[in-house]
């Protein structure tokens, strides 16, 4: 079970619906009015990052819009400073960024396998 825990909090945003299981920690999109899936391509505009564990069709709380945040929920090799984008493939966060990705957050420290980080989105 993964986790996300705010340190510094950007904007929860409590009001939308899961289309899709999610995994605290991992990057979301928009999918439609109120409506998230889980991002699977970083060159695509994310909308924040999921804060619990969520189930098809449940509410969600998702963190857009800054602040500092720790998860274990991080793909890859990441060192203090890289950029990190949505990893495609286990949809959540991993540096790397490309020319056309978009950078979603910030590392800041990765420590005893847990990635503290600025979110960008």
């Amino acid at each position: 079970m993964s986790y996300l825990d705010a340190k510094f909090y950007g904007t929860a945003y409590g009001m939308g619906e899961m289309l899709e299981d999610g995994q605290a920690g991992q990057v979301v999109r928009l999918a439609g009015h109120n409506k998230f899936l889980l991002s699977n391509d970083p060159a695509k505009r994310s909308f924040g990052i999921l804060y619990t564990d969520t189930k098809k069709d449940e509410l969600c709380t998702v963190y857009t819009d800054g602040g500092i945040y720790e998860t274990d929920n991080y793909t890859g090799d990441i060192k203090p400073g890289d950029l990190l984008k949505v990893d495609g493939k286990n949809k959540n966060l991993a540096a790397g960024v490309g020319t056309n990705d978009i950078a979603v957050g910030e590392a800041i420290l990765v420590e005893s396998g847990v990635l503290q980080f600025k979110l960008l989105v």
